[in-house]
């Protein structure tokens, strides 16, 4: 598998992170935050929104954004739990975070 990664994005932690729990072997491939100007090249073809984290499977299927990674990959392990109602609220947790991410002034006390 080959992981379009940045060192410096919480998304791509995540992603790193529970890989590392799970033991999971993979490439990465370091991509700039900052330097935008070959996503497209890059990742054009296997995601849309030129984001990092990007995944590409062996079978040569692309996945993206953290939370479907995660998603994915947590999906039997202790992770991610069988109980319906306990996955809905791990989705809960997701939603919550990247909402969050994207909207900081939500979270003012």
């Amino acid at each position: 598998m080959l992981l379009y990664d940045s060192a410096v994005s919480g998304n791509c932690y995540k992603v790193r992170q529970l890989f590392a729990h799970l033991g999971i072997e993979y490439e990465r491939r370091e991509v700039s935050v900052i330097d935008r100007s070959n996503r497209k090249e890059l990742l054009g073809a296997l995601n849309p929104g030129l984001r990092v984290p990007t995944l590409v499977l062996d079978d040569g299927r692309s996945l993206a954004e953290s939370n479907a990674i995660t998603f994915y990959f947590a999906d039997g392990t202790p992770y991610l739990p069988d109980d319906r109602f306990e996955r809905a609220q791990v989705l809960q947790g997701l939603f919550f975070e990247q909402d969050r991410r994207s909207r900081p002034d939500r979270c003012a006390p």
